[in-house]
């Protein structure tokens, strides 16, 4: 109450705790002894209503009852509907008209009442009432009433209408017609017959959870989601009280005969309003989400399959109606997907998760599918994979493609595509073939839990590597990876490894490209066969030169991320995995590769199968190089002549000979030369730099010493510490004219280019092949190639050698710079470099031979 004043009116009466605002003003009235209408024209509101204020209170009625009456605005704000507006009634912000509610459709122009409540508390309505969760009075036990008795009328809280008598409000003040003129009910609505709610019973408990969960905090997103549920499934349970209730389980018997042993009534306009129809649904509710409760499985799926077709009968789809159950909320659907798990396909349980307790419809957008796509790599990680993978197998095949089909899964949940997209995502290849792999090979259930955790963890987290921009630039192996092949070379030297020739340099670049793409380059589902043998034997060394050298392509892309990486274990944790093979330690691993043993010993060692060892020895980064084979306890061979320390250190360190003349001198080859400056711990003398040379000498200098003191070029390249190719390089660059050796004829330094003739403009790779000797032979023995199914069967049906076709076809791709055929593919096919390659040796071919024959015929 605030202070007196002048306005306001000199007798008070209080409202009751939770009173409406109308009730207030008719018990405010009667204390007057006058009418709820001149009542209100008396404050000062001649153009209000208690019916419209006790919805929502404009500025001017709240300061005129806020100062005649002395109640404060808070207080007056309270006893009206507008706290629960847009959570559980909705009120017109122009013309104050009450809208369809969220949830149960009582508007709340009329109130509920208790018997009990009318008697014990001088007929004070309570504002409560008119909401459509209100339905039981706790207090008394009683089911609420929301009509008269005697008139069957909802009994109004204000007096209106054109009589204007002093208020009574325990009585029913609605009219009616009585041997034909209008009077009202006036029956004692304090001694209206009630339902009496057992004490224990499912009803109040109901009430008693609305009154905590959907009413304390009603603009709540909890709040407001309980109500949602509740409601939803309490509207289903009345149909099917209706439509199958010979099938419902006793736990709905019981709750309608706490409600009187009556069923609710179905007429359209009562068929959620009364407070009857609300108790029983809500308690019905309240229980099928009770999962302490006996009956909660059994009432679910009754109200799962409350749609009027008998239970028995099995639907196409346990998803088909998920659109009708969408306004019940995210954990009634959770509910419904988990229940129907045992009859959804893999794809479909990866896309709900109903194998993981967060089952829930998809929510994510394509978009957030393709930064998840960004975070994989083509091949699950390793360490994952061994997580998925059962503990002890005799048999593992194809864990490459599996491998595969595990990631083009986890794209798949919460996700709107399905596995094809994902394929297409992860720019992976024989989907069928690797799902059904790794569902021979691994438990589906185990699959659809264990990838369903890891699309999560991965959303979750920040991988350091954008593995989609790596499969954009480096995923194409016909575009070639660079190596530094002198450090390659010299690594291998180094540890007495010969694993510097062609073949070595490109499993090196196939080893540098899985480090890029985090997976193997080959989209099948087997690696190359040399692939496991080749990365178990990796010298550490060697190793980390292939590392260095991703680095270094990242570097030229301007790309600042790790090269190789793998998720740290505590991103798993929680989530219920076999975990055997991951807890052997770094050490233990390393000390039992340390003398080189062979892979099937190191897995006997372990327990574990060779795959679990490969995918073990990867998370690690680890691999088992034989150590070096001793030499034995021989002696040096012992240097004389121009070979012993002090004369070849004469000859090499102070007189700055070569080795190849030293050799000449010695009577040897370069290389005992080399082995002797070794031997003798004298340094090589580091390589001229590049352009050295052609700046320190002087062109006239060198045409005169060429030209008119006819001196040859290897004689002048020992004047000048060099090699006579490296002066005849310089003569050609300056365009110095080159003499003949008296007596000696030089052969040609390139063959004959039999296409010189053609008016074709060569392709660079062809220049290059057609210069070399037998070009043509070794041009027409590829062009017949593509369509047989081995080099071997081309041979044998061209009438040519095995060794000799062999011969041939290295020779173009040796020349050409680039793989020209797919020998991995049955029949052998042209990669995508060799192409545009073999269609222009094809045509220069037919062009050679048309001019051929027509010289000829001329």
């Amino acid at each position: 109450m605030t202070g007196w004043s002048d306005e306001r009116i000199p007798i008070t009466v209080a409202p009751a705790p939770g009173e409406a605002l109308d009730s207030w003003l008719e018990r405010y009235a009667q204390r007057l002894r006058i009418n709820t209408l001149d009542f209100v024209d008396y404050l000062g509101l001649p153009r209000s209503s208690a019916r419209t204020m006790v919805r929502r209170l404009a500025d001017d009625e709240r300061d005129v009852l806020q100062r005649r009456t002395g109640i404060k605005a808070e207080q007056l704000t309270a006893m009206t509907l507008e706290p629960y507006d847009g959570s559980l009634v909705r009120i017109d912000p122009v013309t104050r008209r009450l809208r369809c509610p969220p949830t149960w459709r009582h508007y709340g122009n009329t109130s509920r009442y208790c018997p009990a409540c009318l008697k014990e508390q001088q007929a004070r309505w309570q504002v409560r009432w008119r909401l459509g969760w209100a339905f039981a009075c706790t207090r008394h036990h009683l089911l609420l009433l929301d009509l008269c008795p005697q008139c069957q009328n909802a009994p109004p809280v204000a007096t209106r209408g054109r009589h204007r008598v002093v208020p009574r409000p325990e009585t029913c003040r609605s009219w009616i017609i009585q041997r034909g003129q209008d009077v009202r009910c006036d029956f004692p609505l304090a001694h209206a017959p009630a339902v009496r709610l057992p004490a224990d019973g499912s009803v109040l408990e109901a009430q008693h959870v609305v009154d905590t969960s959907v009413l304390a905090d009603h603009h709540g997103a909890a709040s407001l989601q309980r109500g949602g549920e509740l409601a939803f499934l309490g509207r289903r349970a009345l149909r099917a009280i209706h439509a199958q209730l010979e099938l419902a389980p006793p736990v709905v018997g019981r709750v309608l005969e706490e409600c009187g042993g009556t069923t609710p009534r179905v007429a359209a306009t009562r068929e959620v309003h009364d407070p009857h129809n609300i108790a029983v649904g809500t308690a019905l509710a309240v229980i099928a989400t009770d999962l302490d409760h006996p009956s909660c499985d059994e009432l679910f799926a009754w109200l799962h399959r409350g749609n009027g077709q008998p239970i028995g009968i099995p639907r196409d789809h346990p998803t088909s109606d998920l659109g009708n159950w969408r306004p019940a909320g995210p954990r009634v659907i959770s509910r419904i997907l988990k229940a129907s798990d045992g009859q959804l396909t893999l794809k479909a349980r990866l896309r709900y998760r109903t194998a993981t307790p967060d089952a829930a419809s998809p929510a994510l957008t394509e978009e957030q599918v393709s930064q998840r796509a960004a975070k994989l790599p083509g091949m699950l990680w390793a360490s994952w994979m061994l997580r998925l993978l059962p503990a002890k197998a005799a048999h593992q095949p194809r864990i490459g493609g599996m491998r595969r089909a595990c990631v083009n899964l986890m794209l798949i949940p919460a996700g709107p595509i399905g596995h094809r997209e994902a394929t297409r995502l992860m720019d992976n290849s024989h989907f069928r073939s690797q799902q059904e792999a790794l569902l021979s090979f691994v438990d589906e259930d185990h699959i659809a839990s264990t990838l369903t955790h890891f699309a999560h963890v991965v959303d979750l987290h920040s991988v350091p590597i954008n593995y989609a921009r790596r499969r954009a630039l480096f995923a194409d192996e016909s575009v070639a990876l660079c190596l530094d092949e002198r450090r390659h070379w010299e690594i291998c030297r180094s540890f007495g490894s010969r694993q510097f020739t062609p073949v070595h340099r490109e499993r090196a670049r196939w080893q540098v490209r899985r480090l890029l793409l985090g997976a193997e380059p080959h989209r099948g589902n087997h690696p190359p066969p040399w692939a496991h043998r080749f990365t178990y034997r990796l010298h550490p060394d060697l190793r980390a030169f292939l590392t260095d050298q991703a680095a270094a392509i990242l570097a030229a892309h301007r790309i600042k991320e790790p090269v190789w990486w793998e998720p740290p274990d505590d991103w798993l944790n929680g989530i219920a995995l076999p975990v055997a093979p991951l807890d052997i330690t770094t050490e233990c691993l390393a000390a039992l590769l340390t003398t080189g043993p062979p892979a099937s010993d190191v897995a006997k060692e372990l327990g574990l199968t060779m795959h679990q060892l490969r995918l073990l020895l990867e998370s690690r980064g680890v691999s088992a190089p034989k150590p070096p084979e001793p030499r034995g306890p021989g002696h040096l061979t012992p240097r004389k002549g121009d070979l012993a320390p002090d004369r070849l250190r004469h000859l090499y360190v102070e007189r700055r000979m070569q080795q190849k003349d030293i050799a000449a001198l010695a009577g040897c080859s370069p290389a005992i030369v080399r082995y002797s400056l070794r031997e003798a711990a004298i340094p090589l003398r580091p390589r001229r730099a590049a352009g050295e040379l052609a700046r320190s000498v002087d062109p006239a200098w060198l045409a005169t010493e060429y030209h008119v003191k006819r001196r040859t070029a290897a004689d002048i390249g020992r004047e000048l510490n060099t090699s006579g190719n490296s002066i005849t390089n310089l003569l050609d660059a300056w365009e110095i004219p080159r003499h003949p050796i008296s007596g000696h004829a030089p052969p040609p330094r390139i063959h004959t280019n039999p296409f010189d003739g053609l008016p074709v403009k060569l392709s660079p790779a062809m220049r290059r092949i057609s210069i070399r000797q037998n070009s043509l032979t070794a041009l027409r023995s590829a062009v017949q190639v593509p369509g047989y199914p081995t080099r071997r069967a081309a041979a044998l049906t061209l009438g040519i050698p095995r060794t000799t076709f062999n011969a041939h076809l290295r020779l173009v791709e040796d020349s050409a710079g680039f793989a020209v055929f797919n020998h991995r593919k049955r029949p052998v096919t042209l990669t995508p470099r060799g192409q545009p390659l073999i269609r222009e040796a094809k045509r220069l071919i037919a062009l050679l031979d048309e001019s051929r024959a027509a010289r000829q015929e001329g």
